[in-house]
């Protein structure tokens, strides 16, 4: 039963992978990179632009050293995560 919600979920981040990666082709062909929201009035413009200003409000230098001086903690959480479900599951 869990094999069949891993392979469902697999499709489900190879096909929002393709989909993100044709998003930002059209984008570039667009050549709406380097333009503001404002200026673009076609196309999927619009979706490359709110992606890149959702990565510039979460992915800054301050989040990235916060991530460098606690990373082993994240690793620890991640851990006790995959025990915990590994105990669900296998009950």
């Amino acid at each position: 039963m869990i094999n069949a919600v891993v392979i469902v979920a697999y499709v489900c981040l190879f096909l929002f992978g393709v989909g993100t990666a044709l998003a930002f082709l059209s984008s570039w062909r667009d050549g709406c990179l380097r333009k503001d929201l404002a200026e673009i009035k076609s196309g999927l413009g619009w979706v490359y632009l709110r992606i890149k200003n959702f990565a510039q409000l979460f992915f800054n230098k301050h989040v990235h050293s916060h991530i460098m001086l606690y990373y082993m903690y994240y690793g620890l959480a991640l851990i006790l995560i995959a025990v915990a479900l590994q105990y669900i599951f296998t009950q």
